[in-house]
């Protein structure tokens, strides 16, 4: 009998213990920065809006800091990532500034160039024009893009001297933001602009421009894969909190997923984020970046070779800066 009531009480203590929730693990925080407002970054801001990141313990304040600035401010400290392109990370690392990267979420080159059509319609030429035909129509003429010696610039550069021109002296190169630079067709301020889905798709649907190049649409195959979208941090960050590191990479895996799995609800999320534009614009710029966003979150050596011999031919570094491995500059530790 008395057995019995101890295995009784025992049951119930286990019962009770059971029953009382295990202690919250304490909520991580960390800060994250984009260089612009495009849908190359679809999968940050999927797991910015679905709380990938929240439910897994992880706080991520965000910040938007233009072009290269994006860069230095996780070089300086101010913030602890960033999604920088695969040139960058590499000139970084070139000029002696450590930065690692931790993951990937795009696997494509993803610019347009699209140009006034009064100024292609005067050099007799259309998107299907031979290339050099196409790059002699930007002689002269003033492009934009978001920040020079960016990728942006670097792609510009890429396509100019394909074409025999010599990218710092045969057109001139305007600063601008994306909207500024819609703007900036309208009044001719500009001739044309290098930018990535939505903004060129938006130019064309609106008849202010006509596409006169597209790595996005197979013009530069040589340079796939290529490792635009790295997600970058100080290489202490990561030896530091390796969970921070771990939880950040998990929500971006399951942010491309969902991106890939549900595209309706995904196009939904990034018109919030990109306001303005008509469904079937974003319906086009959404495909073509879905395309190139894999299912994976590691780092692809041969896209950060291609990303290398883009800087070189963009002259983004010198031909001796090349670097011989990529070991010290990327790790797959965080990715799936």
């Amino acid at each position: 009998m008395l057995k019995h009531v101890a295995a009784s009480a025992l049951a119930a203590v286990l019962g009770l213990a059971l029953a009382v929730p295990a202690t919250a693990q304490p909520v991580e925080e960390t800060s994250m920065t984009l260089p612009a407002l495009t849908l190359g970054f679809a999968p940050t801001y999927i797991a910015d809006e679905m709380g990938f990141w929240t439910k897994r313990g992880l706080k991520v304040a965000m910040h938007s800091i233009t072009g290269i600035g994006s860069m230095n401010a996780v070089l300086s400290g101010s913030v602890d990532f960033t999604n920088s392109s695969g040139p960058t990370v590499i000139r970084a690392n070139v000029r002696g500034q450590k930065v690692l990267g931790i993951g990937s979420t795009y696997d494509g080159l993803p610019f347009e160039l699209v140009v006034r059509k009064e100024v292609l319609d005067a050099a007799g030429v259309t998107e299907n024009s031979p290339l050099d035909k196409r790059v002699q129509a930007i002689r002269g003429k003033k492009i934009s893009l978001t920040s020079p010696n960016t990728i942006p610039h670097g792609y510009l550069r890429y396509f100019a001297r394909k074409g025999g021109l010599n990218p710092d002296r045969d057109f001139q190169i305007a600063s601008m933001a994306a909207e500024a630079g819609l703007a900036g067709l309208k009044t001719g301020a500009i001739d044309g602009y290098v930018q990535g889905p939505p903004w060129t798709v938006i130019a064309t649907h609106q008849g202010l421009a006509v596409r006169l190049d597209s790595s996005l649409r197979g013009s530069m195959p040589e340079m796939l894969p290529f490792a635009y979208n790295i997600v970058a941090a100080k290489p202490e960050t990561c030896e530091k909190r390796p969970s921070v590191c771990q939880k950040l990479m998990d929500g971006y895996l399951e942010g491309m997923i969902y991106m890939n799995d549900k595209p309706a609800e995904s196009l939904a999320i990034l018109q919030k984020r990109m306001p303005g534009g008509d469904r079937e614009v974003f319906q086009e710029a959404f495909d073509l970046t879905r395309k190139a966003t894999p299912r994976t979150t590691k780092i692809n050596e041969k896209g950060l070779q291609n990303a290398q011999e883009l800087s070189i031919d963009a002259l983004m570094i010198k031909p001796e800066e090349k670097l011989a491995k990529f070991d010290d500059i990327f790790t797959n530790k965080f990715t799936k």
